[in-house]
């Protein structure tokens, strides 16, 4: 599976809504806000350049330790990407977010030292 920025895949959320995809970005992981911001972050817009993380309504959740060392580092992150809630008009805590990833794998980035 090809890897592709934040900003490539909601560029292309028409064509990638429902599809397992493979994002790099940047962890944020705070109350009220895990998301994945696009790399690099000088070329980023806040939320509408970011997606909304979640793991479902299921018994996973975020292994909250591994994320807090994670967080403001860059990471490759694997799910179904999907699209705004029409009802809603967004994604995420407060529906701040273009679309939401439904993660089911997170690591760091590959090239770290």
């Amino acid at each position: 599976m090809q890897t592709i920025s934040v900003k490539a895949a909601l560029a292309q959320l028409d064509v990638l809504a429902g599809q397992d995809v493979t994002l790099e970005g940047i962890l944020h992981f705070a109350f009220e806000r895990i998301a994945l911001e696009h790399y690099p972050l000088s070329e980023s817009a806040g939320h509408s350049s970011s997606l909304s993380l979640w793991t479902g309504a299921g018994s996973l959740g975020f292994d909250v330790e591994a994320c807090r060392k994670l967080n403001g580092k860059r990471v490759l992150a694997q799910g179904t990407l999907s699209g705004p809630d029409p009802r809603l008009g967004g994604c995420g805590h407060m529906s701040a977010y273009p679309a939401e990833l439904l993660l089911r794998y997170l690591t760091k980035w590959p090239q770290q030292v």
